[in-house]
């Protein structure tokens, strides 16, 4: 049974955040459009770690998230038409917050998630490849290879963000595809979690016992039609799951003192 959450604090902010992360000081980081940054939502500031030497006026970074070693990984997708470019990338920021290029070819990059023993991660090529990919890292965290792990060949079905759960069984939000589906490590379907809307985009284990999986929506790009027969589109959701997710990784950021997310830069 799924349930639509309508309670909590927002903060407004004066950019689009990507994606973001908590660290070991317990404080935030995450992507904006235009690189690698600290985050203080709660006073909109923003203070940029780190940004690839790339055209932003073309490129933006998407989704990210923390691997086993405490570095973050991020894509990055052509801003305008991710259809018919297949420009992005995919980044890992160290510590120092040093940026490194670990993969290319991408359309549109999403949902980086990682195994509990840090030899693989599931990342995602969301746009017309519909491929979640396994990739394999070596000891030093470094991508090594990667290769198709579920291939979506349903028009208008997508694999946008997803999470691992406590037996390494995969969550993929289906953009288009109106829910999450849930995976065993060697890709059986397991299950379908149906949504009362199309554009799903997120999902993550939380809660008291982690036994919760929270599912974010998209209104964005739905006609004045669909908008009217998907009225919840856009809503947060939560669904209690049989099982249990995993603590999330957390980005290692000694340089990140008490005085390093003051004011925008």
């Amino acid at each position: 049974m799924t349930t639509i959450l309508t309670r909590g604090d927002s903060w407004p902010v004066k950019q689009n955040i990507t994606s973001i992360g908590f660290t070991t000081n317990n404080k935030l980081v995450g992507t904006l459009y235009d690189g690698f940054y600290a985050l203080d939502i709660i006073n909109d500031s923003h203070t940029k770690i780190a940004a690839p030497n790339i055209d932003y006026t073309t490129i933006r970074f998407n989704d990210g998230a923390v691997d086993t070693h405490g570095q973050y990984w991020s894509g990055t997708m052509h801003t305008d038409d991710p259809m018919n470019n297949a420009l992005g990338a995919l980044y890992r920021f160290d510590e120092a917050g040093k940026s490194s290029l670990q993969d290319e070819d991408y359309h549109c990059t999403n949902g980086p998630c990682f195994t509990s023993d840090g030899r693989f991660m599931y990342h995602t090529d969301t746009l017309i490849r519909q491929k979640v990919y396994r990739c394999e890292l070596g000891k030093d965290g470094n991508l090594i290879s990667r290769s198709t792990f579920i291939h979506f060949d349903k028009e208008a079905t997508y694999p946008d963000g997803m999470c691992l759960d406590k037996d390494e069984n995969l969550w993929v939000a289906l953009w288009g595809g109106w829910g999450v589906n849930q995976y065993t490590p060697d890709g059986t379907l397991l299950q379908h979690i149906k949504l009362p809307v199309a554009q799903v985009t997120k999902c993550i284990f939380g809660g008291e016992n982690l036994d919760t999986l929270y599912i974010t929506t998209a209104s964005e790009y739905l006609s004045d039609e669909d908008k009217v027969k998907q009225p919840l589109a856009g809503c947060l959701f939560s669904y209690k799951t049989n099982t249990q997710g995993k603590a999330e990784n957390l980005y290692k950021s000694p340089f990140l003192n008490s005085d390093h997310n003051k004011g925008d830069k």
